[in-house]
């Protein structure tokens, strides 16, 4: 059935709120002062933390003094990253400014393309008779491409100019962006489907690049202090591009219907994306003339044993690694170096060759814990991303929503998503808090293991009902909306869960690695699925919602099993250093 306009006007409520970063600075603990940011968005889920060891005490808030019974790092967040002591706050360069602000339009810009075909398919399918199966592959080829790229970028960061990379990105998606329509009538048939495929892998290949030439450039130019504020701010993107994409796109082609190429009654699906690929190549111009991979003073000092860094973004599950994210040159000639991409280039893929030979590949694959993460967040992926691909169709199909009504629709789930995210990680710290033992508030491997237990049952089993509940296809387009939501906003609870267990499971050193390794298979497994749900749609046409049904049941199964797998093989307990 057709909502009514006062069901319409509920579902545009929440988006009143969106525009505001979804970043705050609040107190956590550690054995030393630390902050802690949590960022969330639809698309994944990101808890960044920020040790400030500091020797005036006097220059933050004190936090309570915890012990940490079997291990050196805080063991909270998802980024650590090791500060030089220092009791005088340093300036970010007025030059960066620009660049901080062509950061935050990129990863904009980012979420916007990628989220665009999600809406595009609808009319995009109408038009070219496309089935479930094939949209499903489709929807998928760009996660394909974006997990493919992951480790290879992650490398390349390190070796190359990441100025010169962010525009090799950039123009390689843009392009793609571009050409998206014309692969699309070419491949309006199924035996052609190959170079809309492939258009949409190698533009999630070029987004690969976002995170870590990004990293790499803060890493130069932002003093330690002001870090995890600055990736909030060029983060928010993330979240901003998202829900414009929902919110845009529908607007965006009705203006152009009729006026790129297609036909008057058709939507503007191809100007939408003509558009989007022309703003890409706008924004490297800017960056082009402004933007610098390191001040030409080392003004933000060196620090000390530096690390790798990993960045979980929220573009479905995206994930970025990035090896020696510090600032490693200590005077102007190296920086120069660095500019250019000198002789510390080889220097840095040695280190980089060295540290994976040495990495404790057998034992991670041996141990019970590592499994049970890469278990649970497969089996995450695998419900949301049939959630973020298939909810504008869903709506369309099963409803009769038109292309903008979908679009309104799918935005709810987006909200619950950052308030799921943004509960769980305070959530989490306040009740290791209390959960502490003794007079020396010692937190035990024992509480730390059934605080992340708790949370990820939560982030699996309650979008498990969520996806159950709604197999029986409620006849209320605005019930489905709110089980959606509770799907979206419930699994956002992990970032509490196997989202904040790798820097338990290891120190420092090996905590980026073996978050990726727990978590690009969960790509793989997030991006098959989606190919699934069309296959089973397209074998279950007949029966009128039934499609949908079994497509439900079976994401709440697989939320379960994944839960189970945590519960029995997960532990708490540090075994790589």
């Amino acid at each position: 059935m057709r909502p009514s306009s006062s069901q319409l006007l509920h579902a545009a409520i929440g988006l009143l709120g969106v525009a505001q970063s979804s970043a705050f600075i609040c107190p956590t603990i550690s054995r030393k002062p630390t902050y802690t940011i949590n960022l969330r968005s639809q698309h994944g889920h990101e808890r960044f933390s920020l040790k400030q060891q500091l020797e005036e005490e006097s220059q933050i808030e004190k936090s309570v003094p915890i012990r940490i019974d079997d291990a050196d790092e805080d063991v909270y967040p998802s980024i650590t990253q090791p500060l030089q002591s220092t009791t005088e706050q340093q300036n970010i360069d007025s030059e960066f400014y620009p660049i901080l602000a062509l950061c935050f339009c990129v990863t904009l810009l980012s979420a916007l393309d990628r989220v665009a075909m999600s809406i595009a398919i609808l009319p995009i399918s109408s038009e070219f008779g496309y089935t479930e199966t094939m949209k499903g592959q489709i929807s998928s080829a760009v996660s394909y491409g974006y997990g493919a790229a992951i480790l290879p970028i992650g490398l390349a960061v390190s070796v190359v100019s990441s100025r010169l990379l962010m525009m090799v990105g950039v123009f390689l998606w843009s392009l793609a962006t571009l050409g998206t329509p014309i692969m699309a009538e070419l491949s309006s048939s199924a035996s052609i489907l190959l170079p809309l495929l492939s258009i949409r892998a190698i533009m999630g290949s070029a987004e690969a690049v976002v995170l870590p030439t990004m990293q790499r450039v803060l890493a130069n130019w932002v003093p330690p202090e002001k870090k995890a504020t600055t990736l909030a701010i060029i983060l928010s993107g993330f979240q901003l591009g998202t829900v414009s994409a929902y919110l845009v796109s529908p607007w965006l082609m009705d203006q152009v219907s009729g006026l790129d190429g297609g036909a008057a009654d058709i939507e503007g699906w191809r100007g939408m994306f003509y558009i989007y690929g022309v703003a890409g190549l706008a924004w490297l111009v800017p960056w082009y003339f402004l933007a610098k991979d390191a001040p030409s003073k080392n003004n933000i000092g060196l620090t000390e044993d530096c690390t790798e860094t990993f960045v979980n973004t929220m573009v479905e599950d995206d994930a970025s690694l990035v090896f020696q994210e510090c600032l490693v040159e200590n005077d102007d000639e190296d920086i120069a170096k660095d500019n250019t991409g000198g002789d510390n280039s080889f220097k840095r893929f040695q280190d980089i060759q060295i540290l994976v030979q040495s990495a404790p590949w057998a034992d991670f694959l041996k141990s019970p814990g590592v499994w049970g993460m890469m278990l649970a967040h497969a089996a995450k992926n695998f419900e949301l991303y049939n959630l973020l691909a298939w909810t504008p169709t869903f709506f369309s199909e099963q409803y009769g929503l038109n292309t903008k009504e979908s679009a309104l629709f799918s935005i709810g789930p987006s909200i619950c998503g950052m308030i799921g995210g943004l509960t769980a990680g305070n959530l989490a710290d306040f009740m290791l808090v209390k959960l502490s033992s003794g007079d020396s508030n010692v937190i035990t491997t024992e509480t730390r293991t059934n605080v992340r237990k708790l949370f990820q049952s939560v982030a699996l089993f309650g979008p498990a009902i969520c996806l159950f509940l709604l197999s029986s296809l409620p006849e209320e387009v605005t019930t489905a909306q709110i089980l959606l939501g509770g799907a979206v906003g419930l699994q956002a609870m992990d970032a509490a869960g196997f989202g904040a267990a790798t820097q338990e499971k290891a120190g420092e050193r090996w905590a980026g690695l073996l978050y990726s390794l727990t978590s690009l298979p969960g790509v793989m497994i997030g991006s098959i699925s989606v190919s699934v749900t069309g296959q089973i749609l397209d074998m279950m046409s007949s029966e009128e919602g039934s499609g949908w049904t079994t497509v439900f049941q079976l994401n709440s199964m697989v939320c379960v099993a994944g839960a189970f797998c945590f519960l029995f093989l997960y532990d708490s307990k540090k075994e790589f250093d």
